[in-house]
């Protein structure tokens, strides 16, 4: 994705198949990624955000309650 952002949240892994679909609703904003998903109780969700709707991703993140564990 040209001019994205990366971010990542670790998420509990028993709850992806809610996130995945939820996300990838929001066409043209983001791009996701589960990379190397585990067996383990949590796992982490890549996301590449178009820099157009970062503070409109950001404050979504926070409506859901969740935290990045890395965004740059």
């Amino acid at each position: 994705m040209k001019d994205s952002l990366d971010y990542f949240l670790k998420v509990k892994t028993a709850d992806i198949y809610l996130y995945a679909p939820f996300f990838e609703a929001f066409e043209g904003m983001l791009s996701l990624r589960t990379p190397n998903p585990t067996k383990e109780e949590f796992s982490t969700m890549h996301f590449l955000v178009s820099a157009d709707f970062k503070d409109e991703f950001e404050a979504l993140i926070k409506r859901l309650g969740l935290d990045f564990i890395f965004n740059n």
